[in-house]
């Protein structure tokens, strides 16, 4: 059978409910046409120039990207704007864009569900688990199965990232036990893992103020960056579409994290 938009539409839902996103978050179906065939999907953490290009080139049908695009209301669809220049790109290519974000945060087999899996913890559960399913909710927690030092776990969850290097908040020598995770930005759940009895919390970026905040709550921070917390994701989303659909799907080869590190 043919496969559609739609059809990608339907196994992300499967991947991600979309209930389960925040109500600020804009997801699902943001640029296409339903009904359009699909033989090819790219998926990206972010759509930039870059990554059209490359969309373009190899021929995608869809790209099912991690940050949306459009993420905000658009009252005119003009070049005169980098989003909108985007969507104009987009959508002149006949390429459709789709998007889970927080849905696929939160999801049973999302980002943060794979970072706990990753990690090896054990009683894995939801930070702040979803009213109606407390299998899915913001955030991981799980316990460490073997006696773990702080900067063990560090290096860990740089591994995990495939970045050159994390920021750490906290002493290094000491031992860990319970470990949140959050992907992206996931500073403000700092006092949710503390409350959760958490040594360590691992997420993205936070800013100097939380920081600041973990070192007086004596609860580690491990940031790997915005873009290593959530990139590899896209790889093992490439690889359960192309199950799922019986489709070429890929992880964009080009994308990369806009922030370079200066040699020490």
């Amino acid at each position: 059978m043919m496969a559609t938009v739609d059809k990608v539409c339907q196994v992300m839902a499967e991947i991600a409910p979309l209930r389960l996103a925040e109500q600020w978050d804009n997801v699902g179906l943001l640029v296409g046409d339903r009904r359009a065939e699909v033989r090819r999907v790219m998926t990206c953490l972010t759509i930039t120039p870059d990554v059209i290009d490359e969309a373009i080139s190899s021929k995608a049908d869809i790209i099912v990207t991690h940050h949306p695009l459009p993420f905000r209301p658009m009252s005119k669809l003009t070049t005169d704007t980098i989003p909108s220049e985007l969507v104009w790109r987009l959508a002149g290519a006949k390429i459709a864009v789709y998007s889970a974000h927080t849905a696929f945060d939160s999801s049973a087999t999302g980002i943060n569900q794979f970072w706990a899996e990753s990690l090896g913890l054990s009683s894995i559960e939801p930070m702040t688990p979803n009213d109606d399913d407390p299998k899915v909710g913001n955030g991981r927690v799980g316990m460490v199965t073997k006696p773990t030092r702080f900067d063990d776990l560090a290096l860990e969850a740089k591994r995990i990232a495939g970045v050159k290097e994390v920021r750490l908040v906290g002493d290094v020598d000491a031992q860990v036990h319970k470990i949140g995770v959050a992907c992206g930005s996931g500073g403000s759940f700092l006092a949710t893992a503390k409350r959760r009895g958490c040594s360590v919390l691992i997420t993205g970026e936070a800013t100097f103020h939380v920081c600041l905040e973990a070192r007086s709550m004596n609860i580690g921070l491990v940031l790997v960056g915005h873009y290593g917390s959530e990139r590899f994701a896209m790889d093992r989303l490439a690889e359960r579409l192309s199950d799922e659909l019986d489709l070429e799907c890929w992880s964009s080869r080009v994308e990369c994290d806009p922030l370079t590190i200066l040699g020490h």
